[in-house]
């Protein structure tokens, strides 16, 4: 556990000032400046002081001290802004931009801290983490010791997605993946569907977990039966709907299924009419041969707004309070029928285990 951080005193703050605790308590406790006892030279030694000592220690007392700058940082574990991952990173940074613009802060945006590893530190030493408030987190995975020490230090901070990456008390918003991914394989079984493929990707993350744990819940339920397969089988996925006589092949985002499609039609397979294809991801710009691809609407801009709704509230309460906030929220995906999930008969009655293929 990361150690608790010490609080500045007010005798350190009017040490090096220059002042008596009394001028430091009353500049505190007069966050407006109404007390025209204290001169705006004095008042600015001390607020200078009080910046210095809380960069690391003590943002709160920051807060106190009436030295918000109306800032909101923004920090991405992965590169948000290359072609491959706009398709995700976009919806979020446009609904950061607009909820942002509505509340009158500005975003800063950290891209100092360089990527190494596929991955970034948010406490890397030329991060500008404290010039901010608050700070909206992005990423598929995230530093379990870095969400410790923002916990430990009373930073405000959101988290979007779910972390289970520690046992601290994370602030998030997340989506409900489970709830649509159960709706979709519901609406598949209803159009005669009865053996699938599951096709993903073997990541570790918690919405990649919560999806595939939908599909074996739904296999050993009888709902849809399922073949685990990993990206890198995407080949043989002809040969395996062959040989276990299915009908629907789902996969875990829209540019997997894109290449599972691709895989279908250079071995003569067409979709959706031998095969349906699906995405537990979102699909909105996504089409196939004109269809619309069936999968998700994912609320992302929406998502965003309800993250720097959360950091507003964590910044505008005292620390000691935060456990009476509601700090872990969800939306829930909605599901798009799309035009790539046919009514079958029921071509097959098999019923192969829910396992890895």
């Amino acid at each position: 556990m990361a150690p608790k951080p010490r609080r500045v005193t007010q005798r350190e703050i009017a040490e090096l000032a220059g002042v008596s605790q009394t001028t430091v308590s009353v500049v505190l406790n007069d966050r407006d400046g109404s007390n025209v006892r204290i001169p705006d030279a004095t008042r600015a030694r001390v607020k200078d002081a009080i910046e210095k000592l809380t960069y690391v220690a003590d943002p709160a007392a920051r807060r106190l001290a009436g030295l918000d700058n109306q800032i909101i940082g923004v920090f991405t574990y992965e590169a948000a802004l290359s072609p491959e991952s706009m398709d995700f990173y976009g919806p979020l940074l446009n609904g950061l931009e607009r909820a942002a613009e509505r509340i009158g802060w500005d975003l800063l945006f950290f891209t100092s801290s360089p990527v190494e590893d596929g991955t970034r530190s948010l406490f890397h030493r030329k991060t500008r983490l404290r010039l901010t408030d608050g700070c909206v987190l992005l990423g598929q995975q995230m530093v379990a010791s870095e969400l410790e020490r923002l916990v430990a230090e009373q930073f405000p901070f959101v988290a979007i997605g779910r972390r289970d990456e520690t046992a601290a008390a994370v602030p998030y918003v997340a989506i409900d993946y489970v709830t649509p991914t159960e709706a979709l394989i519901d609406q598949a079984a209803a159009a005669g569907h009865q053996q699938a493929l599951y096709v993903h990707r073997g990541r570790d993350t918690p919405t990649a977990r919560d999806r595939r744990g939908a599909v074996e819940a739904a296999s050993a339920e009888g709902r849809l039966a399922f073949l685990l397969v990993g990206e890198e089988r995407i080949a043989d996925l002809p040969r395996l709907a062959r040989a276990t006589g299915a009908t629907l092949i789902i996969a875990e985002d829209a540019f997997l299924t894109e290449d599972v499609v691709h895989a279908l039609s250079a071995a003569g397979v067409s979709v959706p009419d031998e095969v349906s294809v699906a995405a537990l991801g979102e699909v909105r710009g996504h089409r196939l041969e004109g269809r619309r691809l069936a999968g998700f609407q994912v609320p992302r801009e929406q998502l965003a707004a309800e993250a720097l709704d959360l950091l507003q509230l964590l910044i505008s309460t005292e620390p000691g309070e935060w456990t009476d906030l509601d700090t872990q929220r969800f939306l829930v995906a909605g599901v798009e029928p799309g035009d790539t999930i046919i009514t079958r008969t029921a071509e097959s009655t098999s019923t192969a285990p829910s396992e890895e293929a």
